[in-house]
């Protein structure tokens, strides 16, 4: 691709990876205090379940860099987006404890591979 023809990508990337990162990682750094008072759970809850996500993206690294070797990076991020969605879907809809980890735990796996790793590789 010639310079003039990569911004759209580059745009588009720079969006989404805006986006993907503000809403799960940067999230519980605003969110985390009226989470945990709309869910009637301390706040170590809401940090608990961040955890969780951290460690299943951690967890997820080694079979997100073979699947962005096979497939390539775009794949993976299409992919990752339907991820990030349910995973923000279910936490919007979040009850209690358990689902509120439910809901972490799929955005941890969409984390640990739709954020930096596949959008170097688009």
């Amino acid at each position: 691709m010639s310079p003039q023809r990569d911004w759209p990508l580059v745009l588009a990337l720079g969006t989404a990876q805006t986006l993907a990162w503000g809403s799960t990682y940067y999230l519980p750094a605003l969110l985390a205090k009226p989470m945990a008072a709309g869910l009637g759970l301390p706040e170590t809850t809401i940090w608990a379940a961040f955890t969780l996500a951290l460690l299943a993206s951690a967890a997820l690294g080694p079979f997100a860099g073979r699947a962005i070797d096979r497939l390539g990076g775009r794949p993976v991020l299409m992919g990752t987006s339907v991820l990030f969605a349910a995973g923000l879907a279910a936490l919007s809809q979040a009850q209690g404890t358990i689902s509120l980890m439910l809901a972490w735990l799929v955005l941890g796996v969409a984390m640990g591979s739709g954020l930096y790793e596949a959008a170097f590789a688009a």
